[in-house]
């Protein structure tokens, strides 16, 4: 180690590299923040955070009045099933996800085997079967199906899902606040004089498959109790669960939309979309903060997606607790942006 102060993060992987070798053996004491501040030329401050950390991931734990002592290491390896059919972490919101866990996890020394869908698999997730050696962990990112989510939890190993809120199984989960978002969306239209508001939901396509995304359900009635607390009639013609359905429906009613409450999108389909609901729609999208560094973006409800990340980690190492065997279901917060100037 040099001379010069260490980083926190130097001194977190050689600490915990040194458990790791055995170093510090199971069970062992580890020396006092004192002792490792002049070892590693640190501050005790930066000491207790490196502490604070190895105690997060699981490596040591703290017996009040006498000191740190190194546990017993647990299974490090993660099982990440991931709802797409990339080899790789593509450019979306699960993207961006599943990039910073795997840093995170590197810089942890977790392993990850990593599971995407294959032509061999259902399109709504891969096959339970292929999964030979679950890790100490089973993390789902973008897997909606409640039956497929179920087989996972058969596999009886901690599993946290990421995107929904699955009912039929045991599982942490972390999701936008879907009601919240709904309910700011509609509010925002109502407050701009809008009485016929069209709510479009989420959909995925899997080779092929369209596959609704459970959220975009909760999302929905979201939207609606928004209006309804409102004294607003819901107009069930102007209710989709999918961009698709917007053209052809449209055609047989009569009276247009003058507000929408969509998923995020650009291109040609949105612009045909906006089109058949009367070309004046009043619009408000739902995603993530990346629609916040366009030039000319939407008022828009967005979730932070580092918001989600910290979650994601955070319940991550709590479930890699040898001891941690409880689940809890963590809500993401959201903000509604007006739109740019033109």
């Amino acid at each position: 180690m040099n001379k010069e102060k260490a980083s926190q993060e130097e001194i977190y992987r050689v600490m915990r590299q040194d458990i790791e070798v055995g170093s510090y053996p199971a069970s062992s004491r580890l020396p006092s923040v004192r002792t490792l501040a002049k070892r590693f030329q640190a501050s005790p401050n930066t000491i207790s955070k490196v502490v604070s950390r190895l105690m997060e991931s699981g490596l040591c734990t703290a017996r009040r009045g006498v000191g740190l002592f190194v546990r017993s290491l647990p299974n490090r390896k993660l099982t990440l099933l991931v709802g797409s059919t990339k080899e790789q972490p593509g450019d979306d919101f699960n993207g961006h996800v599943e990039r910073r866990i795997a840093e995170r996890c590197q810089a942890d020394g977790i392993e990850i085997e990593r599971f995407h869908i294959t032509p061999q698999d259902p399109p709504y997730g891969p096959d339970v079967d292929r999964i030979r050696r679950p890790g100490r962990l089973i993390l789902c990112l973008g897997l909606t199906h409640e039956p497929h989510l179920k087989q996972l939890a058969d596999l009886r190993r901690p599993m946290l899902v990421v995107g929904c809120s699955p009912n039929r199984s045991n599982a942490s989960s972390i999701v936008t606040n879907s009601f919240r978002a709904g309910y700011l969306a509609g509010r925002y239209l109502v407050k701009k004089g809008c009485r016929r508001i069209a709510f479009i939901g989420r959909q995925r396509e899997v080779r092929g498959v369209n596959l609704p995304e459970a959220e975009s359900l909760k999302e929905l009635a979201g939207m609606q109790c928004a209006c309804m607390e409102d004294s607003l009639r819901i107009h069930p013609e102007l209710i989709f669960s999918d961009i698709s359905q917007v053209a052809a429906r449209m055609a047989q009613v009569g009276e247009g939309a003058d507000g929408v409450v969509m998923p995020d999108g650009e291109g040609v389909e949105i612009i045909q979309v906006l089109k058949a609901l009367g070309g004046k729609a009043e619009r408000v999208v739902i995603g993530d903060d990346r629609i916040l560094e366009r030039a000319r973006r939407p008022t828009a409800v967005i979730v932070k997606r580092e918001d989600v990340v910290e979650l994601v980690l955070s319940e991550m190492n709590r479930l890699l607790d040898e001891q941690t065997k409880s689940y809890r279901s963590l809500v993401v917060d959201c903000d509604l942006h007006e739109a740019s100037p033109a």
